[in-house]
């Protein structure tokens, strides 16, 4: 016997309508950072690929991936992963990796915030042109808001070329797990600790790996960014441990020290710490 009900959940409803309000605020912060005539490199991101940052390189391999995954769903019919996959994308990498990791770079002219402009312009071209089979009307009026080069520039979301791919870079994944994977452990120790969200305490971080040494000196706006810590110190690998400070472990090779003097009052964290 058919039944004559459809289960339908009403959070999940909901919780798609939020998902069209991130998309609205997305592009919203993307317009409110394009300078005023700013259009896209005209040879693309080959154009600015010798300035792209890290974060635009992962969010870049990430959107490729994405591509690839979404076209495979489209063959086989398989729409249900088709759009688990482009609302990860927007959800979990673009709005809560990329934007977050961008944002000290859009204070500052130069190379790197043009490369970061064109990285952004180009993943919500591309993510937009994906997810337009299944939200056709907003898609169609925030691809019209994108300050596109003109000759390039479809009539419509709808005739515009489906995404078949785009530059990836092979150790960008892996770098970006690993700061994002410190920046995680350290949100935890300062909770653990009570420190305030406002206190911005100062923080130092510390890996036995040259490679990965570097690779935090280079990030290190994007680390204080993530935080939202006041002064960010990344420690070379054979430094001696700091002092007055109270020191975390992110991984086996790979430590954080946390000045929490002036962001929390000590005696009342001894006191609550030795009560439980």
């Amino acid at each position: 016997m058919l039944q004559s009900s459809i289960n339908l959940d009403v959070k999940r409803v909901v919780g798609y309508k939020e998902f069209c309000n991130k998309l609205w605020n997305i592009n919203r912060f993307a317009l409110s950072n394009f300078p005023e005539g700013f259009q896209p490199h005209p040879q693309g991101l080959e154009g600015v690929k010798a300035n792209l940052s890290l974060s635009d390189k992962w969010v870049l391999t990430r959107l490729n991936k994405t591509i690839v995954s979404i076209n495979a769903c489209f063959e086989a019919y398989n729409f249900g992963q088709m759009t688990q996959c482009i609302y990860d994308f927007w959800y979990k990498e673009l709005a809560a990796v990329y934007l977050e990791s961008i944002k000290p770079i859009m204070k500052v002219d130069g190379p790197a915030k043009t490369a970061a402009l064109n990285t952004l312009y180009y993943c919500l071209d591309a993510a937009l042109k994906m997810l337009s089979p299944t939200m056709p009307y907003l898609t169609e009026e925030l691809y019209q808001r994108l300050p596109h080069i003109p000759a390039q520039m479809s009539k419509s979301i709808c005739i515009a070329p489906f995404p078949e791919g785009c530059m990836s870079f092979e150790d960008a994944e892996k770098q970006m797990e690993t700061l994002t994977f410190t920046c995680g452990k350290i949100r935890s120790q300062l909770a653990s600790l009570n420190v305030p969200s406002n206190a911005k305490p100062t923080i130092m971080i510390q890996a036995a790996s040259e490679d990965v040494y570097k690779m935090f000196v280079a990030e290190k706006a994007v680390i204080q960014a993530n935080l939202r810590s006041g002064e960010t110190i990344v420690l070379k690998p054979a430094e001696k441990e700091p002092e007055g400070v109270l020191k975390g472990f992110v991984n086996e090779s790979i430590f954080s020290f946390v000045k929490i003097e002036g962001a929390v009052d000590v005696k009342t964290e001894i006191n609550r710490l030795e009560k439980r």
